[in-house]
């Protein structure tokens, strides 16, 4: 190996439940090229899957643009054609010794390897905690989060030059380390710079790998580092969100998500993109468009919609069924991505005591101190909203046409229009088109309490993030409705030109006089804001929702009382189904 050139190596390291290279290998390993030797008093062994991968023949009736330019005169006649292929390959380690039993691992190099690895074998955390552990905290490049809540945010953040931590301005209490990357401190003399996730990828320095025996010395370094604590000092909120990685507990997980999407009970499941995507995105199929041009489009993922596009699930089925299923994204300009359907689905369930939540593919517990505090916080912070202008047990029933075709729906609009009927002191804003930022397109809430109460109304849906936007809209329109005279104004001119029935015969008057014109004029610790979730089920309460939306809700009432001085509250409002013949 002398005068290597190698730049970049990819490492994941496998559970220490695998056995063997069939466990890891998502391909038949009998017949790949494989050889031992011995280093030092340690037993290696190498195997291999080589690949050349691509070859898909395009033209320009692939590409729109083309399509468009040579349509427009026949002096416009251009061709082009390509068919690229490059080489991959997935290159497996076996070290063991008496000191450190059986170790397997995993180098990856070049694209599209994800196929013939099987990752259910492999370390979740392998990547992200190694980078936490090797990486000099005050030479960060990047650092991606996530914000798993009732609706999955994933962001990056890019420094121009090493940072520490403190320069990405991370909220502790919002988001989540996903991946990291950037330089390390000396002990890694091997390595130029780093990127850590499920798997860790290093940059060499020039000549380090001059033999074989250096490219072990790697591994067992990095592995090392894995089981590091280092990283709680350095980042002391990563545990939160601890990483599952005991193999019977997963698969118990993994058979309670199969038998709620089996029996379609898709209450705390959605769907959400497993990574960072462009601006660029046109659709997402279910299907593979480039074998079936005619499957249809989604503009947004929806685990329904998911679930339609298969076959109803056999006896035999289970949920390697599902992780089989492929999601495609398209862009603007056709190129075609795809991910583990698996690996959007976002799931939060309580088993034996402990709250487990799979996302991005990966199983994590929470933290019993962590979801301790939470649920404190709601008991001794957050106040319940029992008045009775928010009434129970009021049907939500209503008919529509869609495409032309009548359909059933449950609807919040029909509980906002009962409440605001029935009391003079509440003005309907459903439906209103508020300017905000600049837009007229927002409805600055659903009611208006004459006692200074906005009020956000959202059904609690089976199988959507149906409140994913709730903690948003109180967030957002609490601001611009302090800020924004602009916002303000749009209101009054609202109540003005009333055009909904249910305000008719309400004192204006009174109304306006609580949206004052002027900023000045405006108390912002006098209005208050309640969050009003209606559910069909009377065993709903806050004990019994999603953590993750306990979660939301303590975020949005920090957010609200420290940063504006407005009071927030929650109501739980049960509600029916019936139609109004029944």
């Amino acid at each position: 190996m002398s005068g290597n050139k190698l730049e970049r190596i990819t490492i994941y390291k496998a559970k220490d439940s695998v056995k063997s290279f069939s466990f890891i290998f998502d391909v038949t390993t009998e017949s790949l090229p494989k050889f031992k030797y011995r280093y030092k008093d340690f037993n290696v062994e190498f195997i291999i899957k080589y690949s050349e991968v691509g070859g898909t023949k395009k033209t320009e009736a692939d590409y729109p643009w083309m399509m468009m330019v040579n349509s427009l005169d026949s002096i416009f006649n251009f061709k082009f054609s390509t068919k690229n292929k490059t080489p991959s390959a997935v290159l497996g380690l076996k070290i063991s010794n008496k000191t450190i039993g059986t170790k397997f691992f995993l180098l990856t190099f070049g694209m599209h390897t994800s196929r013939f690895i099987n990752l259910d074998y492999l370390v979740s955390d392998f990547g992200i905690k190694v980078a936490m552990n090797i990486c000099d905290q005050n030479n960060l490049k990047k650092v991606n989060t996530t914000t798993h809540s009732s609706i999955s945010t994933l962001t990056d953040r890019q420094a121009s030059k090493g940072a520490s931590l403190d320069i990405f301005d991370i909220n502790d209490e919002k988001e989540f380390f996903r991946a990291i990357s950037g330089l390390t401190y000396d002990d890694y003399p091997y390595i130029k710079s780093f990127s850590g996730k499920n798997s860790i990828t290093i940059n060499l320095k020039n000549s380090v790998l001059v033999s074989k025996d250096d490219l072990i010395d790697i591994l067992l370094s990095l592995d090392n580092a894995y089981g590091s604590d280092l990283y709680k000092n350095k980042f002391p909120t990563y545990g939160r969100l601890d990483y599952v990685s005991d193999t019977d507990k997963i698969e118990n997980l993994d058979s309670i998500l199969f038998e709620r999407l089996k029996d379609k009970q898709l209450s705390n499941i959605h769907l959400s993109p497993n990574r960072i995507e462009s601006d660029d995105v046109n659709y997402y199929t279910y299907e593979d468009p480039a074998n079936h041009p005619e499957a249809i489009r989604f503009e947004t993922l929806g685990i329904q919609e998911l679930l339609d596009s298969h076959m109803l699930f056999t006896k035999k089925a289970s949920i390697n069924t599902v992780k089989h299923w492929r999601i495609y994204t398209v862009s603007t300009s056709d190129e075609i991505s795809s991910s583990r359907a698996y690996d959007c689905l976002n799931f939060e369930v309580e088993c034996n005591g402990t709250t487990f939540i799979l996302s991005a593919g990966t199983w994590r517990s929470v933290n019993s101190d962590f979801k301790e505090n939470i649920e404190q916080y709601i008991s001794e912070k957050i106040n319940e909203n029992t008045n009775n202008y928010l009434p129970n047990d009021i049907s939500i029933y209503c008919k529509v046409h869609e495409n032309g075709v009548p359909k059933e729906r449950y609807r919040e609009d029909v509980y906002n229009s009962y409440v605001a009927s029935n009391n003079k002191d509440i003005y309907l804003f459903d439906k209103s088109k508020i300017t905000i930022a600049g837009n007229k397109q927002y409805e600055i809430c659903d009611l208006f309490h004459s006692k200074k109460e906005f009020i956000h109304v959202k059904v609690l849906k089976s199988g959507t993030n149906s409140l994913s936007h709730l903690f948003l809209q109180a967030r957002f329109y609490t601001d611009s409705f302090i800020k924004d005279s602009e916002t303000r104004l749009s209101m009054r001119d609202f109540i003005v030109k009333n055009r909904n029935r249910e305000n008719e015969n309400k004192d204006s008057t009174l109304f306006l006089s609580l949206i004052p014109e002027k900023r000045q004029e405006l108390h912002a610790s006098s209005y208050s804001v309640v969050l009003c979730i209606l559910t069909f089920d009377e065993r709903d309460n806050i004990d019994n929702l999603p953590f993750m939306i306990k979660y939301e809700l303590v975020k949005t009432h920090k957010y609200l009382i420290d940063e504006r001085g407005v009071e927030l509250s929650y109501a739980i409002r049960l509600v029916n189904k019936k139609s109004n013949a029944s």
